[in-house]
């Protein structure tokens, strides 16, 4: 499928270019199911993010595209489970080096056919900001490999900076957020670093 070539009414052009950058956009950003020759679109963008809370303040990034703070998170890349796109979204914005902590008890231990991975603490369908909709799932991470320096990815986050409880009330954040980060500041899986 290629794009138009040529449009004899400059409008149609327009409207034309328009709709080959939205299909574009589709065809990066949707994720396909292939199961016995049969490919079909899920419809849905899926992201996973993470909730870092350490002695009583939750780390947040302030996005260049939605200008508001969220936790550090993005899209699946081929070949990685949820787990593993928190992680990594949250190494590429911060430059942490975090594993994800699963929300539940293992109940099989690992097998040469099965291994547990961490479940998400909540997963929802968002539409605001996405030209389709997004499941997201966020994981409680927590910092590994001693210390190491926060660090911005300035070409995704402006900024990335800790939040107490109090902080969160007026920041510049969807509710979903700041429902989420109280949630996590509550329950995190770590007593000792809740606030």
């Amino acid at each position: 499928m290629g794009a138009p070539t040529a449009c004899a009414r400059p409008r149609n052009c327009q409207i034309d270019r328009d709709r080959w950058a939205r299909v574009a956009d589709v065809v990066r950003r949707s994720i396909l199911i292939q199961d016995d020759e049969v490919t079909k679109d899920t419809g849905f963008v899926l992201i996973c993010s993470g909730y870092l809370v350490e002695q009583g303040r939750v780390l947040l990034v302030h996005h260049n595209r939605f200008g508001k703070w969220v936790p550090p998170g993005g899209h699946i890349e081929p070949g990685e489970t949820f787990a593993e796109i928190a992680v990594r979204e949250f190494k590429e914005e911060t430059g942490l080096l975090v594993e994800a902590l699963s929300a539940q008890p293992v109940i099989h231990p690992p097998d040469g056919n099965a291994t547990p991975e961490p479940a998400p603490f909540y997963v929802d369908l968002e539409r605001e900001g996405f030209r389709i909709p997004a499941i997201v799932q966020f994981f409680y991470v927590r910092r590994i490999g001693g210390e190491q320096e926060l660090q911005a990815q300035l070409e995704e986050v402006a900024d990335a900076r800790w939040f107490t409880l109090g902080d969160l009330d007026d920041l510049p954040t969807f509710e979903q957020v700041r429902s989420l980060a109280r949630f996590a500041l509550r329950n995190y899986p770590i007593e000792s670093e809740r606030a």
